[in-house]
């Protein structure tokens, strides 16, 4: 009997567990939504719905969109920084900031050509087209509360749009290895003329991948 009471709890236990885990990672999700520009933030318009969603900004993405996809060396990720919630200077700090953590510059700082009132409300949003998913996924790593959004670009340069709610680059200590081995690979594998030939593309460990992202937006 007591053999049934244990098994009992354990099972109501690990149900509970379950539930918080599927209910934090509904939370992140939401959290990292943007609002749909050109309509009035906190307005019904405004939220999208389930991913995707097609908006004039391209199509907004689920959270994991890119967990399947091979992130490249940031050295070969070309980012441009806008400003889409008018805090002075932030995007230029910003970019800095990505130069500094090793990313290519894809051009100067700018406000956002999408939300032209500069009412993004939410973290920021990583922009990419379709040769542009494993640069998105690079920068995914260290901005993990952005939303992903694939739109129609030909090249695989990324934008970082900064919205209402976005601080600051603030990568997890995982973030930061991930980046780094990234970076070794690309310092083992290169020489001056570019990838050595028969060389293996990079690969990340995926659990290391997956808690990068594991925060709380």
């Amino acid at each position: 009997m007591p053999a049934l009471i244990l098994l009992a709890v354990l099972v109501v236990l690990s149900g509970f567990v379950w539930t918080r885990v599927f209910e934090s990672t509904e939370s992140v999700e939401a959290a990292t939504r943007c609002n749909i520009p050109g309509t009035e933030p906190g307005s019904q318009q405004a939220q999208p719905g389930e991913p995707p969603t097609r908006t004039a900004a391209g199509t907004m993405l689920s959270r994991n969109a890119l967990d399947d996809t091979r992130p490249s060396p940031p050295q070969d990720v070309s980012v441009r920084v806008f400003n889409a919630n008018g805090e002075v200077n932030q995007a230029s700090l910003v970019s800095e900031e990505l130069t500094n953590l090793g990313f290519a510059k894809a051009g100067d700082p700018a406000n956002d050509p999408v939300y032209t009132d500069l009412d993004m409300d939410c973290h920021a949003q990583i922009r990419y087209g379709e040769n542009g998913a494993q640069a998105a996924r690079t920068l995914s790593l260290i901005v993990p509360c952005a939303q992903l959004v694939r739109d129609e670009r030909p090249g695989a340069e990324v934008d970082l749009a900064l919205g209402s709610e976005f601080d600051d680059v603030r990568a997890t200590q995982q973030g930061h290895q991930a980046l780094q081995q990234l970076k070794n690979w690309a310092k083992e594998n290169r020489g001056r003329t570019g990838d050595q030939p028969g060389a293996a593309p990079p690969r990340v460990d995926r659990e290391l991948l997956e808690q990068a992202r594991d925060v709380h937006c």
